[in-house]
């Protein structure tokens, strides 16, 4: 599903943010701006859903689905790429609360329709579709007053449709590509022998070590959270103020501030997880505890969700200069060093080496994606303070698994050890000089805010 988005996509919302940044005062062109992003979604996602609705059979075969979950998943990718463009410009307009409500009140649908289909009606994984696409289409109806705003059909004629395609384009095999990283893991584990399920993974099939590992990919939502909700507000902000006084100095002390909270979240995860998961009721929420054989990949997770939140930065001057033509060049060595990663790890070496796949294809594309945008948009990063937090963050995460190794997990000496160790990385950046002048001040007003 995450790949089959950007065909329906078309990176039209990223591109409607790009063309409204400079508009922001022409309502007119913000119109025209929306009417074609939208409309280009409309016309060919319309018909790339009629045509997979037609050929829903051989189509879905391809990625082990039945006509029905196929065209259900069309259908909930048309209905998301619809809302896509007015979600966009929600987060242009800085309307944080109204993006907000929509997107909690789609979790809340969602959950309340599938609790009541598969408890009480007993649809089982139909359900599960039903429930995504009423909701999709609950949104758009919602989102009515920004279709009648914006979306105006004549201004599509004579519209610099050549600029658009130039932007746009270029985003689809891009995120292709990241949507690739970030599921190559999935889908080689997806085809895995059986033969090498029993003999390397000790598990009956592929689908076992497929769920083993998805389960335990989840645990490392904190930092999903986190790095999602940046990205969120990171896209508009960028745009909106690439061409203004001092930006480069300002995109260089967020990336700063961004690995700095992701680390906190990284130490709090990798530290306590393992007290948490053999505290007995959690440990005895899943029917098998052989889910928690792949509780190893968690920290790497977390790594890989850090340096993709890292990789949206760096990459912020080729959106901002509209170099957009070099990102699937840049992700595209990610895809296929993470494919690579993946198909030796998962026959070879186990769950940690596939994880690993994910994080070092991200820090290859954060080097050469701020090696290529620095080309046409400076930015002066402080690479040496980054440097100077991993260090101390892996000094931590490092001696927490040398103390604790052996050690009852839900003891009291090792929870107090544990949390020692978290209380020493404020200590510790404090101690090394890490903050600037003024830095440790502003943090400990807005904790206390």
């Amino acid at each position: 599903i995450p790949m089959i988005y950007l065909i329906f996509y078309l990176g039209m919302d990223v591109a409607y943010m790009r063309n409204t940044a400079a508009k922001e005062d022409d309502l007119r062109e913000q119109q025209r701006a929306f009417s074609m992003s939208f409309g280009a979604i409309l016309l060919v996602g319309g018909v790339v859903a009629a045509l997979g609705m037609i050929f829903a059979g051989p189509v879905g075969s391809l990625f082990r689905m039945r006509p029905e979950t196929f065209r259900y998943m069309l259908a909930i990718v048309y209905s998301d790429a619809l809302i896509a463009v007015p979600y966009a410009h929600l987060r242009m307009r800085n309307r944080a609360l109204r993006f907000a409500l929509l997107r909690l009140l789609f979790v809340a649908v969602n959950l309340g329709l599938n609790i009541g289909l598969i408890v009480y009606l007993h649809w089982g994984v139909t359900a599960i579709f039903f429930s995504n696409l009423v909701g999709n289409l609950l949104i758009a109806v919602l989102l009515l007053p920004e279709y009648f705003q914006l979306f105006r059909p004549a201004l599509m004629r004579g519209g610099p449709w050549r600029a658009l395609w130039k932007y746009a384009l270029p985003i689809m095999p891009a995120m292709l590509a990241v949507s690739i990283v970030e599921n190559g893991d999935l889908a080689v584990l997806n085809y895995l022998p059986d033969r090498i399920a029993r003999s390397l993974y000790h598990l009956d099939s592929a689908n076992a070590v497929l769920g083993v590992f998805n389960f335990n990919y989840k645990l490392g939502v904190a930092m999903l959270l986190v790095v999602q909700m940046f990205r969120m507000a990171w896209t508009p902000f960028s745009l909106q103020h690439g061409e203004s006084a001092g930006a480069p100095q300002l995109y260089s002390r967020v990336l700063t501030a961004l690995m700095l909270v992701c680390s906190v979240v990284f130490l709090g995860v990798s530290v306590l997880l393992p007290v948490v998961v053999h505290v007995p009721w959690v440990y005895h929420i899943v029917k098998e505890p052989s889910y928690w054989q792949g509780l190893p990949i968690v920290p790497v997770i977390l790594l890989a969700y850090m340096f993709a939140g890292m990789y949206s930065v760096v990459t912020a001057g080729l959106y901002i200069e509209r170099r957009t033509d070099i990102l699937p060049w840049i992700a595209g060595s990610g895809a296929v060093l993470n494919v690579l990663i993946c198909i030796v790890a998962s026959r070879h070496l186990g769950l940690v080496a596939v994880a690993w796949a994910t994080p070092a294809s991200y820090i290859v594309m954060a080097a050469v994606g701020a090696w290529q945008s620095n080309r046409f948009y400076p930015v002066p990063f402080e690479w040496g303070r980054l440097v100077h937090l991993a260090a101390i963050v892996a000094a931590i995460f490092f001696a927490d698994e040398w103390i604790t190794r052996g050690m009852p997990q839900t003891s009291g000496s090792t929870i107090a050890l544990k949390v020692g160790l978290l209380l020493a990385f404020p200590v510790l950046l404090l101690a090394t000089r890490f903050f600037r002048a003024g830095e440790w001040k502003a943090i400990r007003r807005a904790v206390r805010v």
